[in-house]
This record gives structure tokens, sequence and C-alpha cells, in this order.
């Protein structure tokens, strides 16, 4: 199940799920799906690396890709976590394609965090006094 716009949260006054910490890159192999058929799959390419694979992903990291199908893109590159202490933890996309190619800036950061038990993946979109967020959760 995926969520377009997310409240704050009533015990923490955070927007969006509760941000995770001291997450292995084990944890979050998989596919998750998200707004407007957005996808990305995290997986293992074995050779001690990490990769991805985004479909419809979007080409912007605006707030209103969370109201309406905008323009997107399918791509392949790497990511790595990154730890922001009291935070939570941070996924970094770095796509192989050529971005001057695009419309604008996707989205490249994703915090990790916990939604009824689950993983979920997420980004805060445009003024933090309204919490717009982009949410994917994992596939069964």
């Amino acid at each position: 199940m995926m969520s377009l716009t997310a409240g704050c949260s009533k015990d923490s006054g955070r927007c969006g799920p509760t941000p995770v910490e001291d997450v292995f890159r084990s944890d979050l192999y998989g596919t998750y799906s998200g707004p407007h058929g957005a996808r990305l799959t995290l997986r293992d390419n074995g050779d001690n690396t990490v990769g991805f694979t985004a479909t419809d992903w979007p080409d912007s990291s605006d707030p209103e890709i969370l109201d309406k199908k905008s323009p997107a893109f399918d791509g392949d590159g790497s990511w790595r976590i990154e730890g922001d202490p009291g935070n939570g933890d941070r996924i970094g996309l770095q796509f192989e394609e050529d971005e001057s190619e695009r419309e604008g800036l996707p989205v490249d950061q994703l915090q990790v965090g916990k939604r009824d038990g689950h993983i979920v993946l997420f980004d805060r979109l445009g003024d933090p006094d309204v919490c717009r967020v982009f949410e994917l959760s994992r596939s069964p």
C-alpha cells in the first residue's frame, strides 16, 4: 500500500513515517512501490557492491509528483546508506544515466523509516511546514 501524503506523527511531531537508524544493506533488499507506478528495486550485485533499478521514477522532486503523474524515466545505478545521527538513516541513489537529459532533479535521497512495523523509504518534499511525503512500501 502506498501513501501519497502523510500527516505528522502525533507522538513525535514528525512528518511521515518514523525514521530508522542502524539499518544494514541486507535489511533493505527488495522492491518498493510508490505513487503513480514508481518502483525501486534494491539489490546485492554479488561483488560486494549494491545496485538499484528504478522504473517510472519521477523526473522531479517537486511536491506536484504526489498529485499527478509527472514525467518519469527508468534507470539503474548504485546506492549507499548514509547515517544521520538522531534523524535516521538515508539511502543515496547514484543514477548511471546522463542527468542532463532530464527536466528536473529526481528524488535521489530517501530516508529509511517504519510504518506499521514494515520498512518504507520516503522523502519529504517541498516546504517543511507542509507535510508532503513521497513514500515507497516494500512489495511482499
